[in-house]
């Protein structure tokens, strides 16, 4: 088997890399062709080739040097010219008169491909999914299946997820899918069965850390003419190394220092440089440098050396030890301090705002904010290299859910953020119960969240990606939840491990913050659920407008920023349209029901005696937070009235919040009204049963998920006609919607439910029995589930004989 690195560069290159250099302001890469050619012989590369940007220098001085195993190579960037889209085209053993002849063609895409298939130049579409300036789409893929035969399969710069999706499209290419194509764009293909393609892998290595990690292989080829020939003749394949985002990352460090170094200048990389110079270069630390670290390693804090300084000498110390490792894990060691480093200032940097803010101290903010900067520089390149990485994965994705051969048998694998998880709310149930029903069912839903070691309990799906955490803090008017800052940098390599297709964000807290910056990042989709509405919660407990502002403001920013908007109900669709939520975004968000659990049993009675002591004869039951955005007081109000006829009924209040001590002063004078506190979750369902009506008075709630379990458990509900709960319920089917705020009415419905179950109704059996049918039939997990993770079958004659482009799929089907 013979190897070459098929796209590796030089100092010569003219453009080494566009959007490298962009954001270092250098003009040259500095890799020099005789230790590209050393590093790639000691690497088994049986030739060695270079491919410089628009510039044949490095690859002439090279062949020139080492004709018995070289050959020359170019990287020619290339252009459609109906609308400026770049794409390189690699060309190997090409003359200087071939090179100056590709110079004036490359402008036009279609010339330069005529030119190279009239004299048979060995060739390579180099990273052809990847958008070079922003403007590929899938009309500039499909072109190119036509134009070209021979593809970059492994690009060492690009992630195993972008080369092994444009790879499997061009490996399920069949002949009428070709033809359909050439019907399309009126192009000549290149050769006469252009559905067959060869393959090629390089490092694509600007800054000589990677060199001969990627590259082509054939077999039988003992000189690099021969190569070339395989080469031309589709008879080669790719192996070695794709990168990530922590590769790439270190070759900008690289580079970057590196031109430091040439220019002469001291940068604010001296750390970077450091670092790169123990994992690349195997330096030694200057005697100043080891002098401090020394320090630090003696004296620690009693020198007065900070965290940060501790860290990096760590950091230090731990590449010493293990010189001899490979890059990679060399990175995953930079990779986890450099984590470590950033968590601090950003911790320091909260600390210090909630502090000098509160005081009113800005220009202590300020300072401390500038303190930042360091963390800022070490992990900002991280970021950019992940949305590098990913820049045209979606248009290959796109492109890839045509081809019914690609689709994913399991469907789409979607990672699903919040901040709420073990708390007693609508959220925390509904994406549990969600989470346990996508886990046995085998769908690629996956919960991401910040859990301590106490939230960690067996009611959790097992598969929940937990991220750690580096600060936490209580909510005001919310003290029972505490809301967890994520470790941003190690939070982003468990994102870009699991490769979401799509990313959804449940709660807009700093969990949701940093799905919405993966998504961005990543170039995924984005779904926001608009579970809570905290605007009119804040506005019932904290009576602040400005605050309340504040609030929407931020709200409407967070979910103005996502691909969809899914909404519980349609009451609540229109309530955000009026308040400025964009209605084209809006989808419907359809729950499910865990109504194996919920369910009526007959053993509510005698658990639910077991429970609290209960003294009348007819029981309402409220569960869910109790807080006085809920409405509380409200209910109170209709239950003394109800008690004026109705002496012997009881009120049970399930559940915990902030309001509960207040609640439970303003009923001491009630004796048929119980507190029970928080109840377990597989309890519950006995609870509800064990009652004869469910009351659920809050006029915010966009869903009300406490009433869709009371009604699977067979239990009629009144609930207020403002908010989601009333299209949960059937109403006068299966409970009542009452006139929001309005005590009469309510009365009047509650004491119509009463009369039904002292008369033993028939009608009331009926309503129970509807309740339940009403979930079965309309919140099914699994259809949910489906509607989520499910792309669109295609058929082999859809796939083969018409243009694919109908059967892309537009976004969350959950309507």
């Amino acid at each position: 088997m013979f190897k070459t690195d098929m796209h590796v560069h030089s100092r010569y290159s003219e453009h080494p890399s566009e959007w490298f250099l962009q954001r270092i302001g250098a003009a040259e890469s500095y890799t020099d062709p005789e230790f590209i050619y050393n590093e790639a012989k000691e690497k088994g590369m049986s030739f060695v080739t270079i491919t410089d940007h628009n510039t044949i220098e490095g690859s002439f001085l090279l062949n020139s040097k080492h004709p018995a195993d070289t050959f020359t190579g170019v990287e020619a960037t290339a252009y459609f010219p109906e609308d400026g889209c770049k794409v390189h085209i690699l060309l190997y053993g090409i003359t200087e008169e071939e090179f100056e002849r590709v110079q004036k063609l490359r402008n036009n895409i279609y010339l330069l491909r005529d030119y190279i298939r009239e004299n048979n130049l060995a060739y390579s579409v180099a990273h052809a999914s990847y958008s070079v300036n922003g403007r590929l789409k899938v009309s500039h893929l499909e072109k190119l299946i036509l134009l070209f035969d021979v593809f970059e399969s492994i690009n060492g710069s690009r992630d195993n997820a972008s080369n092994s999706a444009w790879t499997s499209i061009l490996k399920n290419l069949k002949q009428p899918y070709i033809e359909t194509l050439c019907d399309k764009y009126r192009i000549t293909p290149m050769s006469s069965d252009p559905w067959v393609k060869g393959f090629t892998g390089g490092s694509d290595d600007h800054a000589g850390i990677f060199i001969g990690r990627t590259f082509t292989q054939t077999q039988n080829t003992p000189s690099p003419d021969q190569f070339i020939a395989m080469l031309k003749d589709k008879k080669t394949i790719a192996g070695g190394r794709n990168n990530d985002f922590k590769g790439l990352t270190f070759a900008i460090y690289k580079i970057a220092c590196d031109f430091s170094k040439r220019k002469g200048t001291d940068t604010p990389g001296s750390l970077l440089s450091q670092i790169t110079e123990y994992i690349f270069d195997k330096k030694k630390l200057s005697l100043k440098n080891s002098i401090k670290m020394n320090k630090v390693r003696y004296f620690g804090g009693k020198n007065g050396a900070s965290d940060v300084q501790s860290l990096i000498v760590d950091l230090v110390d731990s590449l010493s030890e293990k010189n001899d490792m490979p890059a990679e894990e060399k990175l995953d060691i930079v990779y986890s301090k450099i984590s470590s480093i950033s968590d601090i200032f950003l911790k320091n940097l909260i600390t210090s705002a909630e502090n000098d803010l509160t005081k009113g101290d800005v220009a202590s903010f300020i300072k401390n904010a500038s303190s930042s900067i360091p963390a800022l520089f070490l992990s900002t390149p991280f970021f950019t290299t992940i949305k590098h990485i990913y820049t045209g994965r979606s248009t290959v994705r796109e492109y890839a859910a045509t081809f019914s051969e690609l689709r994913q048998k399991d469907g789409k694998r979607i990672l699903w953020f919040t901040d709420t998880l073990n708390d007693m709310n609508g959220v925390s149930v509904t994406l549990k119960t969600m989470g346990w029903a996508s886990y046995r069912n085998g769908k690629n839903i996956k919960l991401a969240a910040c859990l301590s070691k106490e939230d960690m309990s067996s009611s959790l799906p097992p598969d929940v990606m937990n991220f750690p955490f580096m600060y936490s803090f209580k909510i005001p008017y919310y003290e029972k939840y505490t809301l967890k800052v994520p470790s941003v940098l190690e939070a982003m390599k468990k994102v870009y491990e699991y490769e979401p297709d799509e990313i959804i964000i449940s709660t807009p807290g700093p969990v949701g913050l940093l799905g919405y910056l993966a998504a961005k990042l990543t170039g995924t989709k984005c779904s926001g659920i608009y579970h809570t509405d905290f605007t009119s919660q804040s506005a019932g407990i904290i009576k602040d407008e400005s605050a309340s502002g504040l609030i929407e403001s931020y709200t409407r920013w967070f979910y103005s920023g996502m691909d969809e908007l899914m909404v519980p109900t349609l009451e609540y669709m229109d309530i955000l349209e009026k308040r400025g939520f964009d209605p084209s975004k809006m989808t419907l968000f359809k729950r499910g029901m865990d109504s194996a659990l919920f369910c009526p049993d007959p053993e509510g009675k005698l658990f639910l005696k077991n429970l609290v002591n209960l003294t009348g004869d007819i029981t309402m039951i409220y569960t869910g937070r109790i807080s006085e955005d809920k409405n509380l007081d409200f209910l109170i109000s209709v239950y003394r009235k109800l008690l004026m006829e109705n002496p012997d009924l009881n009120l049970i209040m399930i559940g915990d919040g902030p309001y509960m001590n207040t609640l439970k002063t303003k009923c001491s004078n009630l004796n048929n009204i119980f507190f029970h506190g928080k109840l377990d979750h597989q309890a519950l369902p006995l609870s509800l049963s064990g009652c004869d009506i469910f009351v659920f008075p809050s006029n915010t709630d966009t869903f009300g998920m406490s009433v869709l379990e009371a009604q699977s458990c067979g239990l009629p509900a009144v609930v207020s006609d403002a908010g989601g709960p009333k299209e949960i319920i059937k109403d006068g089917i299966t409970g009542y919607a009452a006139r929001s705020n309005d005590i009469n009415d309510w009365v009047k419905k509650l004491n119509k439910l009463i009369i039904m179950i002292r008369t033993a109704d028939p009608a009331l059996r009926e309503m129970k029995e509807q309740a339940r049918l009403n979930v079965l039939e309309n919140y099914d997990w699994n259809s949910v589930l489906d509607a989520l993770t499910d792309v669109p079958a295609i058929s082999d004659e859809d796939n083969n004989g018409m243009h694919p482009a109908k059967y892309i799929h537009a976004g969350n089907s959950a309507v």
